[in-house]
């Protein structure tokens, strides 16, 4: 079952079988655990680190940024964790998954190497951007024709 919540539970080691709807967060480890909340039953693993994923404690709920794609599972979900809330994104295409990837790798590669975003070959357009210009590209092409 799709969750669209989940409530947060900090630890200081992760569970082996994490329980559904528990973000396990051990702050130790800077690891954030859950299962997949599409139901698949797959544990999703955000390493808590500067080039990858933030996590925000407001005293009440957790926020993980940026958003989990979990492109590795067959379910392919991807949602936001917002103040203990899923919100879900929509589905990604293979082009926009590997577009991801390859930003996410050139920001690493930054992070690692001590260097800004601007000295490492990273996309400064988000695939959302992109997918954003896409469509208006083909709204006017479609306009120009008809």
């Amino acid at each position: 079952m799709r969750r669209s919540f989940v409530t947060h539970q900090f630890v200081d080691v992760i569970p082996a079988n994490p329980d559904e709807g528990i973000l396990y967060i051990s702050i130790r480890y800077r690891t954030a655990v859950h299962q997949c909340p599409c139901g698949c039953g797959n544990k999703v693993v955000t390493p808590i680190k500067s080039a990858r994923w933030h996590l925000c404690f407001d005293g009440d709920s957790v926020s993980l940024s940026p958003s989990v794609g979990s492109w590795q599972f067959p379910c392919r979900s991807h949602y936001w964790i917002r103040n203990n809330e899923i919100r879900w994104a929509e589905k990604w295409t293979q082009e926009e998954i590997e577009a991801g990837r390859e930003r996410d790798s050139g920001a690493l590669r930054a992070y690692y190497e001590g260097r800004t975003r601007e000295q490492v070959d990273v996309p400064d357009q988000s695939v959302a951007e992109r997918k954003k210009s896409g469509l208006l590209s083909r709204i006017w092409q479609w306009l120009a024709r008809h």
